[in-house]
């Protein structure tokens, strides 16, 4: 034991000398929201209160979405990137982890809206690939987290690089914190290479420039500017997947949506228009209070919670919002320490605890059907990560992450008899409740059956092209349903995710931050008893448990 305890004081002196920029307690988006600050153990005792507490968060977006739309900040982020795609150039829209898969959603959107346009005669087609998601680690972390990519700027400037940027293009860098090295990174390099940068940001970017070295090289410069949304802390401390993205999403989305009005030739009364998207996304925050709506979360979430008690499987069946529910249930594997997805190459490894598949497709089909497009993965060599800068250690925890080992993921309509059977529920997630006869095939291999849908409230989400509300609302909907899931089953204390997967330095900051507040212990010494923690977990070959909760019964001992 002293030994370890050695080690620990080793590796703790090291981070908290070396890694001084990524001690993140002064970010807004880092801070605890106080309207959450006993929702652990309110979703624990009643799931309805828990529901309705979250949703108090989101309900504060409504005016600071409003407020966003009528800024001098938003109307340059408008025109910039309608004269952009005018001038043949492409909106790259930069994200990593919940932010990644936000900027696939708004490109699948994209994507979908163009080619219902061409099939309606509307001339229009050439657009279509105008707009491009730029996920860190590419687009195999749609569905698997790649341990430590997001600590290196110089892969984001390496993925950026790959797309060859001209002066005519402009990166959207999504990152809630304002800070996220590897979004950094690949806004560096579209500077570099001579492209407009617009970074869309919950937290006050100037308190990075103030204390973190390389955000000042990319706020400072001349060709970046900045939409600053101040929404505060999440409704689970750290955890950006909920209130930020969601306000990223919309804002991004909303661009985008007034640019294709004008691109089909229409004259657009652009204060008009924001009114009418400001008026739809209240109705999208509001539709989810509706009583019904709220009684399918609770619903889901106490089945979930009682089959995850008993070992039980979740499978989620979804076509046209898969790429929804995979934006969410993938975040539960670092965010709550649940067991990550599995592919066919992984028969021994432990089953996820909830999945998603397309029942109507196969698997290389329903990919394609999920970005709209084939999908965009990395196929770097070692020589290749070494010439970035990625460090050796780091290097032998990558898995392969090209097309070929994501299609290793069998979303798609092929059976799997290991999420069958009993203890297993097949659950259908769509805006409506018309279910498809596929469904009912695949299902009847499950002992139980569920739907978690809008309806009968779906009537009251407003229509645009690129149906921006309906998948936003499934978006808080799906978040909503897990994250109370994970507190009935008590992996949130507090609005703290006590769970959290230390896989990077960002969330080891956040989980020293977590166990310094709820034991009562100076930041440094919990840093030291996180190190403690996981080094024993590494040397008794743990591999269920939370590193963090370890941490915290050892010291209220």
């Amino acid at each position: 034991m002293d030994k370890l305890k050695q080690e620990a004081k080793k590796l703790s002196n090291e981070f908290l000398e070396n890694e001084k920029e990524y001690r993140l307690g002064f970010i807004e988006a880092e801070t605890s929201n106080p309207k959450t600050k006993t929702f652990g153990e309110t979703a624990a005792r009643n799931t309805y209160e828990g529901v309705k507490c979250l949703l108090s968060v989101d309900v504060d977006l409504i005016d600071l979405f409003k407020k966003t739309l009528y800024t001098k900040e938003f109307d340059a982020f408008y025109s910039d990137v309608l004269f952009s795609l005018k001038n043949g150039g492409r909106i790259v829209v930069s994200g990593c982890g919940s932010t990644g898969r936000l900027a696939m959603r708004i490109e699948n959107s994209w994507r979908d809206a163009i080619k219902n346009l061409v099939s309606n005669g509307m001339d229009v087609s050439k657009y279509e690939d105008r707009i491009v998601s730029l996920m860190t680690g590419g687009d195999y972390t749609v569905i698997r987290a790649v341990e430590s990519f997001e600590d290196y700027i110089e892969l984001g400037q390496r993925q950026a690089a790959d797309l060859h940027l001209t002066k005519n293009d402009i990166l959207v860098g999504v990152t809630a914190t304002a800070e996220t090295t590897s979004i950094l990174g690949t806004a560096k390099q579209a500077l570099a290479d001579g492209a407009k940068v617009w970074m869309i940001v919950c937290s006050n970017p100037y308190e990075s420039v103030k204390k973190l070295s390389r955000a000042k090289t990319v706020y400072t410069h001349k060709n970046t500017s900045y939409i600053y949304m101040k929404c505060g802390g999440m409704a689970i401390t750290g955890s950006t997947r909920m209130q930020s993205s969601t306000i990223e999403q919309a804002v991004i989305s909303t661009c985008l949506e007034m640019c294709l009005c004008e691109l089909m030739g229409k004259k657009t009364d652009t204060e008009r228009y924001k009114e009418m998207l400001a008026i739809g996304f209240e109705k999208c925050i509001n539709s989810l209070l509706n009583d019904n709506v709220i009684e399918s979360i609770v619903n889901q979430a106490e089945a979930e919670a009682k089959l995850y008690e008993k070992g039980g499987l979740v499978t989620y069946f979804a076509d046209e919002y898969l790429l929804d529910v995979l934006t969410d249930t993938t975040e539960r594997g670092p965010t709550f320490c649940t067991p990550p997805f599995k592919s066919i190459t992984m028969p021994d490894v432990q089953p996820s605890w909830s999945f998603v598949k397309n029942p109507t497709l196969d698997t290389k089909s329903a990919w394609t059907k999920c970005f709209e497009r084939l999908p965009r993965c990395i196929d770097y060599t070692k020589n290749d990560y070494e010439k970035i800068g990625i460090k050796e250690q780091d290097i032998k925890k990558i898995p392969d992450i090209d097309y070929n080992a994501l299609c290793n993921f069998r979303i798609g309509n092929e059976p799997d008899k290991e999420r069958e059977g009993k203890n297993t529920l097949a659950t259908w997630i769509s805006l409506d409740n018309k279910i498809p006869e596929k469904f009912y095939d695949f299902a009847k291999n499950f002992e139980n059956l569920s739907a978690m849908t809008l309806s009968p409230d779906k009537e009251s989400i407003t229509e645009t092209k690129l149906n921006i509300f309906e998948h936003l609302a499934m978006k808080i909907m799906i978040n909503a349903m897990s994250t109370v899931t994970m507190a009935k089953i008590g992996r949130i204390c507090g609005n703290y995710m006590v769970y959290l997967n230390i896989s990077n330095k960002k969330l080891i900051d956040r989980a020293t931050r977590i166990i310094s507040d709820l034991c009562d212990i100076s930041y440094e010494q919990a840093n030291y008893e996180l190190y403690l923690s996981k080094l024993y977990f590494e040397k008794n070959n743990i591999a269920n448990g939370s590193v963090v909760t370890e941490t915290m019964n050892r010291i209220k001992k």
